[in-house]
């Protein structure tokens, strides 16, 4: 069974893929770094909720979407 940090990755890799965004574009666009955007894709790290807001903002989702 998957942790929750690994869901969220999943999610954030799979939104990312689907629009087209290498996890440079994406750090870009949040103001992270392409190594962060990496360790959460992976579950190694936790995001933060400021984080996750950006993340879902940029990607056009809500943050719902990350705990399916």
């Amino acid at each position: 069974m998957l942790s929750i940090d690994q869901r969220i990755g999943m999610r954030i890799r799979g939104k990312r893929l689907a629009l087209g965004l290498a996890q440079s574009d994406l750090a870009q666009a949040t103001g992270l770094s392409s190594e962060t955007i990496e360790a959460y894709e992976r579950g190694v790290v936790r995001v933060p909720s400021e984080h996750l807001i950006k993340l879902a903002d940029v990607m056009g989702v809500t943050l719902s979407y990350f705990m399916r």
